[in-house]
């Protein structure tokens, strides 16, 4: 399964590149052929200075495709083609009166040196040389336009084609960005949250918790690592099944969530410090906290989350929390020694009594906070399919 969702994952996040290969190669393919016949047949006319060109042209692109082959990618090899098409263009447009039905070609060239690249590039591309049709042809007399089509209708065919072929290529861009965008919030979800509670999980907060550490390191404020524990979760599972024990971890991370700031102060941006460490283990990483009376605010809000009653259908008879806390860089100077005694004083208040929380201070742990949290909760059972 891991090497399926990867496979896929890497196709997805080169999707745009993937398709831009084909396309060039492909355009690759058909211009040599035709633009290596078209210099045979130069050449076979006695037209030696189109003959020239074409097979110059072939050369280029022949090499151009090679060099995608060797090097497995298509880094400026679609600008290349782009140029080789555009100056055929160029040459079809101002000095091939003698060449039949010339000024067709260019709908096709333009069409492809649009679908080659970027929108932007494409936009820029085509445009370019519109205009340069339009201006050659209606306002000087060096193209001849053929009797069988009229200037206006030669411009206006030119223009109309390039808006559609852009305007595909533009929708196509935001399509393929938005499924990118949502296939990347899907990795974030698989790679850093916890698919039952959509909390952070233990290694995007441990990598997360390292570079914070290292950041707030020398401030003023106030960084606390806490653990919290369901206090006899276990007999909760054993007692109503692991789906109620499931729907009550839900709970417990909504209120988490909803209680507890989650946002960088200074960029207004989502955060880590959220997670669900290990089973009913949560752990948060508190900082820029201006004073230890806020700290402890913010510990008895986090231990009065199960005050209102959770509706469900089964009662569970009393559910409390048990907390620990460790202070940075007071009580640990790295987050695995830090996370090891905000553990320890999370089971010393476990021990203690549960339904408390304690600090973590060295071989002592501060004094036991009582809290009155007496918790009626309803719990409806799942009903079996």
């Amino acid at each position: 399964m891991t090497h399926f969702v990867g496979r896929h994952l890497e196709e997805m996040a080169d999707i745009r590149s993937s398709r831009k290969r084909k396309i060039v190669l492909l355009c690759s393919l058909v211009s040599i052929l035709v633009m290596g016949s078209y210099g045979l047949i130069h050449f076979a006319a006695a037209s030696y200075p189109f003959s020239a060109l074409n097979l110059i042209c072939t050369l280029i692109l022949a090499i151009n495709l090679w060099y995608m082959y060797k090097s497995a990618s298509h880094h400026h090899a679609d600008l290349v083609l782009s140029g080789v098409l555009l100056f055929d263009a160029i040459v079809l447009l101002l000095y091939g009166e003698q060449i039949p039905d010339r000024l067709l070609w260019l709908f096709p060239i333009v069409a492809a040196v649009i679908f080659i690249n970027e929108f932007k590039i494409g936009l820029v591309f085509s445009g370019a040389f519109c205009l340069l049709a339009a201006f050659s042809t209606l306002f000087t007399n060096a193209i001849l336009v053929p009797a069988y089509m009229s200037t206006d209708r030669f411009v206006i065919s030119l223009f109309a084609m390039a808006v559609l072929c852009n305007t595909f290529s533009y929708y196509y861009a935001k399509v393929v960005n938005y499924i990118q965008s949502l296939y990347q919030e899907g990795i974030e979800d698989l790679a850093y949250l916890d698919q039952l509670t959509g909390l952070a999980n233990r290694w995007s907060f441990e990598n997360w918790a390292l570079e914070k550490l290292s950041e707030v390191e020398g401030h003023s404020g106030i960084t606390a690592l806490v653990f919290l524990d369901i206090d006899d979760f276990k007999s909760i599972n054993d007692t109503y099944g692991h789906d109620v024990g499931d729907r009550v971890l839900q709970h417990f991370s909504k209120r988490l969530k909803n209680n507890i700031r989650s946002k960088d102060r200074r960029t207004e941006k989502h955060d880590y410090s959220i997670a669900r460490f290990a089973g009913d283990e949560f752990v948060l990483l508190l900082y820029d906290v201006r004073s230890r009376s806020d700290l402890d605010n913010i510990l008895d809000r986090i231990c009065h989350l199960f005050e209102h009653s959770y509706q469900a259908s089964e009662r569970v008879n009393r559910l409390t929390i048990s907390v620990g806390v460790a202070l940075y860089p007071e009580d640990a100077d790295s987050l695995p020694e830090l996370t090891r005694c905000a553990d320890k004083a999370m089971y010393a208040a476990k021990h203690g009594g549960k339904n408390q929380y304690r600090y973590y201070q060295g071989d002592r742990l501060s004094p036991l906070k009582d809290l009155d949290i007496n918790l009626s909760d309803k719990v409806t059972p799942i009903k079996k399919a």
